[in-house]
């Protein structure tokens, strides 16, 4: 009888074309992501083009909470909760797509992913809840010493979700982006630039935490830059997932 032979070009087809539904799934996802980061965006600049300035104080958060809920929710950021969760299928899209170039580091990459989702999104996620139940307690306030009490619970409430773990939660998420970087030079799955732009992303990602501590005023102008880079990290490697999905060679 003879043996039938192993055709190993078949069968990496085969496994790809299994994960097909997932590559355009976690194409589709940061795309998604950048929409609501946009929104965001574009909601802080028609506000305060219409007159409703960026609060600052506690009160200033509160008092626009009563004029509307929906601008004060835009200005919170509270479309990261989803954004960011949904960033999860594209670092699993990542995985499947990697994990012959290098199983463990894209095991090790997806670790620190999740991790960091689950932090980030937990403590923003309590932080909307917390301004949604503040507001209503504020509004429902009669006198001074009451909204006094509402305003310190805001401030209390917030101060440490915002200084410690969703700082730590993108941070977690930066690594996965920087191991997940380094592996795609060692493979043609994504090119060179959307490897070269995701380290890069996450050097900076690093350089503004160490200036958060260190140098705070360095650290404002470095923000925007690392956001800037990942939003073209996520894009390209979208643009690698669809040509995954498509079995396109880059």
């Amino acid at each position: 009888m003879s043996r039938s032979k192993r055709n190993p070009i078949a069968d990496d087809e085969a496994t790809d074309a299994k994960w097909k539904r997932l590559y355009r799934l976690g194409a589709l996802a940061p795309l998604v992501a950048l929409a609501f980061y946009l929104t965001e965006v574009l909601a802080i600049i028609f506000g305060e083009l219409a007159g409703e300035p960026y609060p600052i104080a506690a009160g200033d958060w509160l008092s626009l909470f009563q004029r509307s809920k929906i601008l004060g929710l835009l200005y919170l950021n509270a479309l990261d909760v989803f954004s960011v969760a949904i960033l999860g299928v594209m670092f699993l899209a990542l995985y499947v797509a990697l994990r012959r170039t290098s199983e463990s580091y894209m095991a090790i990459a997806a670790l620190f992913a999740f991790v960091g989702i689950a932090a980030f999104v937990s403590s923003r996620a309590d932080a909307v809840s917390a301004s949604l139940a503040l507001s209503g307690q504020y509004a429902a306030a009669m006198t001074e010493p009451q909204r006094a009490q509402v305003l310190v619970a805001w401030q209390a409430a917030e101060a440490p979700v915002r200084a410690t773990p969703q700082a730590l939660g993108f941070l977690f998420i930066a690594v996965a982006g920087l191991i997940t970087s380094a592996v795609m030079l060692q493979g043609k799955a994504f090119g060179k630039v959307t490897a070269y732009v995701g380290i890069l992303a996450g050097v900076v990602t690093f350089a503004d935490q160490m200036c958060i501590i260190v140098v705070p005023s360095i650290a404002g102008i470095l923000m925007p830059i690392d956001g800037l880079l990942w939003l073209i990290w996520w894009i390209l490697v979208s643009r690698g997932l669809f040509r995954l999905q498509r079995g396109i060679s880059p």
